[in-house]
């Protein structure tokens, strides 16, 4: 029996692993190991990655964080 199993760390599977209020627990654990101790992070809030012109002429903006 082989077992299949995906990247963490691309792009898509990472959005959808940690870029979800749902997972917001798992994101906060996951960015206080990375700082190691030097910051903590208590709490962070999702916010919406679009920014969209009222202007019908400007271009919309995409942030990926």
């Amino acid at each position: 029996m082989s077992s299949r199993f995906v990247n963490p760390f691309t792009d898509l599977v990472f959005k959808i692993i940690f870029g979800q209020p749902a997972s917001k627990d798992l994101l906060i654990i996951l960015l206080n190991e990375l700082l190691s101790g030097e910051y903590h992070i208590e709490d962070l809030t999702f916010l919406d990655k679009e920014d969209r012109s009222e202007n019908i002429h400007d271009k919309g903006i995409i942030y990926d964080l």
